[in-house]
């Protein structure tokens, strides 16, 4: 590839031979701030975390109510929620960090331990190919560079003919819920082939079919916590 960079260099980037340069998601946005997403648990059944404290108790055992107290109510007080450990009796919340549950995870029947995700977990997806020290200058020193990340946008052929398609699938791996030989010519199999469809006219079309016209599902009766209508009633230890 060639682009030439703020500052007028003509810059010629390669990849390593060899090197497969994935596409990311439509719409990624590796810096969306953290605070606009709801936090992460990871379930250990049958784990308790004893020797880390409790700070607060909720009389409840509704998972989402308990993980909503911890995103508004527990953190507006400063209590940041490393864990939680929930029983038939209610939940008992830990102000730790994860590696300080982890390191205390011990055996508890009938206990489920929620600890906040590994924050690193989906850092393999957030990958960018990018040039080391080819971004722009830094604000303070404007001879230190940032890195150069690089957004492609990948065009790809309206149609392929069938030496192009075998040519292709050479190159790939096998193909994945591929179906059987001869499954085409299965009676037990209902063949169907794909078209396009605009998703939000398809959305407003179905809208009438989508009404509850029964008032089946009253706001009313929706389930509470046992904390009653506001969530969980925390008490702080």
């Amino acid at each position: 590839m060639e682009l030439t960079h703020l500052d007028g260099r003509k810059l010629i980037i390669k990849t390593s031979p060899g090197e497969i340069v994935k596409p990311m998601a439509r719409g990624f946005n590796p810096l969306a701030d953290s605070e606009d997403s709801k936090t992460e648990w990871e379930t250990f059944e049958d784990c308790d975390c004893p020797g880390v404290e409790n700070v607060a108790r909720a009389e409840t055992n509704d998972v989402d109510v308990l993980k909503d107290a911890c995103e508004k109510q527990l953190k507006r007080k400063g209590i940041d929620v490393g864990a939680f450990v929930v029983d038939a009796r209610g939940a008992s919340f830990k102000q730790c960090t994860r590696e300080e549950a982890m390191e205390g995870k011990r055996p508890g029947k009938g206990k489920t331990m929620y600890v906040i995700s590994d924050p690193n977990a989906k850092k393999g997806q957030r990958m960018m190919k990018a040039v080391k020290d080819e971004g722009m200058p830094t604000l303070k020193n404007p001879f230190i560079h940032g890195n150069l990340f690089l957004v492609l946008t990948i065009k790809f052929p309206e149609s392929l003919s069938a030496e192009n398609q075998a040519a292709i699938k050479k190159l790939l791996p096998p193909a994945e819920n591929a179906p059987k030989p001869g499954a085409a010519e299965d009676p037990s199999y209902e063949v169907h082939f794909v078209t396009d469809i605009d998703p939000v006219q398809s959305f407003e079309s179905n809208k009438v079919h989508m009404k509850d016209t029964d008032n089946a599902y009253d706001d009313d009766d929706e389930p509470q916590g046992r904390g009653g209508p506001g969530g969980a009633q925390c008490q702080q230890q």
